[in-house]
């Protein structure tokens, strides 16, 4: 039987994981996959010329547990002169706060402090001990939880800075090279308990399997999984450039559909957007249930009046077009700096606030759009951003009596559903600007005007234009 290390030595360079002169921080936990995998990596580490660290994280989940682990993996470290971080975190209390499972909660968490101590370590990569029969199992409970292709996937053996060395090497194989070598690891008797979900996968189901259709069953799903991973890639390719040329997103984060051109389209590529939009508004990646996408078709052919997403988030459908609405935004009112920037996080924008000589000030621009030129002497400074109020009311360019702003939005059909990101520049006598759309009549440029100011409102852009 050739020799495990040989094995992941292969695996290191022909997947590139490890760069010469760089250092690796291990996820160690003394169970038998990070403990083989820690041994192999030292025994290369001096022929491969890279570094090497160890990290053990306590969850807080097995009190009683934890202190021999911990106690094992300093051990281990110690007799092979490899330093070793312990990091602690309270999962439970990290689980309620974000309102994650446990276990999703203790994966996120371990991401996150593996990345962190791998900055203070120095360390350019973080080894993992996922293995062959942890791929298939993934792939298995996925699967069995109501996956689409995107989440067949794979896990790679390299992904960012995470490495997986084992990636290819069954558990018999990684068991048989702890036993040939005489290594010691821990057991974790959680992993005994069939009752959860992927226990019950690795203890029951798999040998099962694996007596009915042989150990090469593994090898087979992975390289199904590998196949649709390659051609979710090349369909995800053809949604995303559909959604580049249907849809368009507003400052605040509301994505606009144009649903002729959704319609169009075989419902297999509208799933597929769907998830892509849902994913843009939510910042999460695999966001997207197939009861979710269901629903918000149904809202697109007009069978829902809305499909709710949670968070406060939803997808509702005006006119031709399907709008994705996240949770509404408040434009926090600030002082704007006069002569200088002003940043407007909310809308991802800045407003430029500044003295021109008259000459240079247009008039045909005043009355709309996103730099306006007003009479400085007719306004009454401090000037501030903020949202849109009920009640407010302005008198538009043009116009003696005063408006409600909802009346004026009205009658330019502006949908309710984005006047919360319109934001308003008002000095202490009232509106002068509702931002976009109009300017107050008191602050035109008239033959008397000696001073004018212009405000822009900049679109998060770097390049200075409005």
């Amino acid at each position: 039987m050739q020799d495990l290390a040989v094995s992941v030595e292969r695996n290191i360079r022909e997947q590139s994981l490890v760069i010469s002169g760089t250092k690796v921080l291990v996820a160690f936990s003394g169970g038998p996959d990070s403990t083989a995998l820690l041994h192999i990596l030292n025994k290369l580490s001096k022929r491969m010329e890279f570094g090497l660290a160890a990290c053990y994280i306590n969850h807080k989940i097995r009190p009683r547990a934890v202190r021999k682990e911990i106690d094992f993996c300093v051990d281990f470290c110690h007799r092979l002169k490899i330093p070793m971080v312990v990091a602690e975190g309270d999962i439970p209390g990290f689980a309620r706060e974000s309102r994650l499972s446990l276990e999703e909660a203790g994966r996120e968490f371990r991401y996150m402090m593996l990345g962190k101590i791998a900055r203070e370590e120095g360390c350019q990569r973080i080894a993992l001990g996922h293995h062959q029969d942890d791929i298939v199992e993934t792939v298995f409970f996925r699967l069995l939880r109501g996956t689409g292709p995107q989440g067949l996937q794979p896990i790679k053996p390299l992904s960012g800075n995470i490495i997986r060395p084992l990636y290819n090497i069954s558990r018999a194989e990684i068991e048989a090279y702890l036993r040939r070598n005489r290594i010691d690891y821990l057991l974790d008797r959680s992993n005994l308990k069939s009752e959860y979900s992927r226990n019950f996968l690795r203890n029951k189901v798999m040998p099962l399997l694996e007596r009915k259709f042989g150990s090469g069953f593994r090898r087979n799903i992975i390289n199904f999984a590998g196949i649709i991973s390659g051609e979710e890639e090349y369909l995800k390719g053809i949604a995303e450039r559909a959604v580049k040329k249907i849809s368009y997103g507003t400052p605040a984060g509301k994505i606009i559909v144009d649903l002729k051109q959704f319609g169009s389209y075989d419902v297999w590529l509208r799933r597929r957007i769907v998830r892509i939009l849902l994913q843009k508004m939510t910042g999460r990646a695999g966001a997207g249930s197939f009861e979710e996408v269901e629903r918000i078709l149904q809202t697109a052919e007009g069978k829902l009046k809305s499909a709710n997403v949670g968070g406060g988030m939803r997808v509702i459908r005006e006119k031709e077009s399907l709008l994705f609405l996240p949770k509404s935004r408040v434009i926090a009112g600030k002082e704007i700096r006069m002569g200088g920037i002003t940043e407007v996080p909310e809308l991802k924008a800045r407003i430029r606030c500044r003295l021109i000589p008259t000459a240079q000030s247009k008039a045909e621009i005043q009355a709309e759009g996103w730099r306006i030129n007003i009479d400085f002497e007719s306004i009454c400074p401090p000037l501030r951003i903020r949202g849109i109020k009920p009640g407010d009311r302005f008198v538009p360019l043009g116009m003696k009596g005063s408006k409600k702003v909802g009346n004026f939005m009205t009658d330019r059909k502006v949908p309710r559903y984005f006047r919360d990101e319109i934001p308003v520049i008002n000095d202490r006598e009232g509106i002068i600007w509702l931002v976009g759309y109009q300017i107050s009549d008191r602050c035109k440029i008239d033959s008397s005007t000696r001073k004018v100011l212009m405000i822009e409102f900049i679109n998060g852009r770097d390049d200075g234009s409005a």
